[in-house]
């Protein structure tokens, strides 16, 4: 059976190899395959559900949504905030102390 990706080539897939190891092929437009390195950021699985309010997509543990102004961005990442580009809100990842980033707290 044989699945076709929602998106064209190229594009990065993996493989679970026996061992248990990762290994990353790029795929082409013109369909041929070459080993490659994991690209920069890895999506969750298309049958994964996705992290609801206040949850996060790792452990289930919650989060912290911040209000940052966009001049305090900056200084929101430094502290250990991560954007969010589906809600366009900055958080602070679950495992993360929230007390740095009180003043942002709603």
């Amino acid at each position: 059976m044989s699945t076709t990706p929602p998106f064209d080539p190229p594009y990065k897939m993996s493989t679970v190899l026996e061992d248990g190891s990762v290994k990353w092929m790029e795929v082409r437009a013109d369909g041929s395959m070459v080993e490659a390195s994991a690209p920069a950021v890895v999506l969750p699985a298309a049958d994964a559900p996705a992290p609801r309010a206040g949850q996060s997509g790792q452990s289930g543990r919650a989060v912290t949504v911040l209000n940052v102004p966009f001049a305090e961005k900056d200084e929101a990442k430094q502290l250990g905030a991560r954007w969010d580009p589906k809600r366009r809100k900055w958080y602070v990842p679950a495992g993360v102390d929230a007390a740095p980033f009180s003043r942002w707290t709603a």
